[in-house]
């Protein structure tokens, strides 16, 4: 078996799109003292060069004035797509052109982006730029970077770090059963911020950034909060983002990091667009070797700005396991909600009377003392428990007493789990107490 020597390597991607560069390019320009340039890749993505406005001011007074394509045997062209079907990423030769806005110059700037190999879905790109064109160039590719990477307002809700790329949120604002002093404050809270509220962040010179908590045990309600939360705001035609923690594989080593978070906020200020970003189980991500950049990120002070004010809504199951330096520090979080268990009779039956939708009758209404005090969570399984089990018989109605089977074997669930937890020291269910005084006869 014999050695490759130099000579015989095969030359890397780069130098070849280099050397294209400089025998069919600038070795007809030398006059222009063209450099060779890394560039990013978003230079060619099919949304910077399709909605690069011509009216973009570039340093000293260029404008963008459109691209054709070159015939290059070194990059051809090949466009990638995601999996919504929209064009993304594309390689080929490019040239683009750049006039000043007075005056008759204009100036080409070939770029080349291709593949590293054949075995590699990773890209290059490089440029052949005049020297004296650097700062008008910088501009370009500085806006390429953030169109390329921009969201525009749609009718779904942008994942971060997740398994899939985005999705539709079905909870109506209407469908969430809170108290209703409460529901039409954090409602409040929510569009003032972006009807007004972002106007007053910029006359006393902060960024627009507003960051809510919303705290409870498990199955409170809190999903189906955000959820309607992100139905309203597409609504307003606002850009909606959720930061999701999970882990693409089982070893990945990522899943609730900073990265995710900082990505989002960037995401929101190239947006350009009011944004509202979610981000479930806050606790989750503040591990001890990044809480630092996360306190400096909520502080404001690293994060990204966006002018049309961007909104974090996040989530906690245990309030208790979040830094005092953020539950108690002014301007970290601005805004604390508490979400309840149901403490009135008339939000339980809303919600039973919510999952069991077309099978509920009047005497059902009996069960409802009961459930109150427990979470939303609960009174949806004792529902889908007692549906479920009504169409294992095929029956036409429900019954109160199945309903009532339904309500008695979760609760010995539950009861059985929270004496195994205290038995091992764990954290239990706290059964509510007070369900006894709205009539629960002592079976609660």
């Amino acid at each position: 078996m014999g050695f490759c020597t130099t000579d015989e390597r095969k030359p890397l991607k780069l130098e070849e799109l280099v050397r294209w560069l400089e025998s069919e390019w600038m070795s007809t320009r030398v006059d222009q003292n063209l450099r060779t340039l890394w560039v990013p890749n978003a230079c060619t993505h099919d949304t910077a060069v399709s909605k690069f406005d011509p009216l973009f001011p570039l340093a000293n007074d260029y404008h963008f004035a459109g691209f054709e394509l070159l015939a290059c045997p070194v990059a051809p062209r090949i466009t990638h797509y995601d999996d919504e079907g929209r064009f993304t990423d594309q390689t080929g030769a490019f040239l683009f052109r750049f006039v000043q806005k007075h005056g008759d110059k204009t100036v080409e700037v070939p770029v080349l982006s291709a593949h590293h190999s054949n075995e590699s879905w990773e890209m290059l790109a490089v440029a052949a730029v005049p020297a004296d064109f650097m700062a008008a160039w910088t501009d370009f590719t500085t806006e390429c970077v953030r169109l390329s990477s921009a969201r525009t307002p749609t009718d779904r809700v942008v994942i971060i770090g997740g398994h899939s790329s985005s999705f539709v949120p079905t909870t109506q604002w209407d469908e969430v059963v809170l108290p209703p002093k409460l529901k039409a404050e954090i409602l409040e809270d929510v569009s003032a911020f972006f009807r007004k509220g972002v106007e007053v962040y910029r006359r006393l010179n902060l960024k627009p950034f507003r960051k809510l908590l919303l705290a409870g045990v498990p199955g409170t309600g809190k999903t189906m909060l955000c959820s309607a939360l992100a139905r309203w705001a597409l609504d307003q035609n606002y850009l909606v983002i959720y930061v999701s923690s999970a882990k693409k594989r089982q070893n990945d080593p990522y899943g609730s990091t900073f990265d995710k978070i900082d990505y989002a906020l960037a995401v929101a200020a190239r947006s350009q667009y009011p944004t509202l970003i979610l981000l479930e189980e806050l606790d989750a991500y503040l591990h001890e070797e990044e809480k630092a950049l996360i306190l400096n990120v909520l502080d404001g002070s690293e994060s990204a700005m966006n002018e049309n004010g961007t909104l974090l809504v996040s989530t906690t199951n245990y309030p208790e396991a979040i830094d005092e330096r953020i539950m108690k520090r002014p301007g970290r979080l601005d805004r604390i909600f508490i979400i309840p268990e149901t403490r009135e009779r008339s939000d339980a039956e809303k919600m039973l009377r919510q999952y069991l939708g077309g099978m509920w009758r009047e005497e059902h209404a009996a069960l409802v003392p009961q459930l109150v005090g427990y979470p939303g969570a609960f009174i949806r399984e004792v529902a889908v428990c007692a549906l479920t089990q009504l169409a294992y018989v095929e029956g036409e109605q429900l019954p109160l007493e199945l309903l009532e089977r339904s309500y008695k074997s979760l609760k010995e669930q539950i009861d059985a789990r929270d004496d195994f937890l205290t038995r091992k020291g764990g954290i239990g269910f706290s059964v509510p107490e007070k369900a006894e005084s709205n009539g629960s006869n002592g079976h609660h």
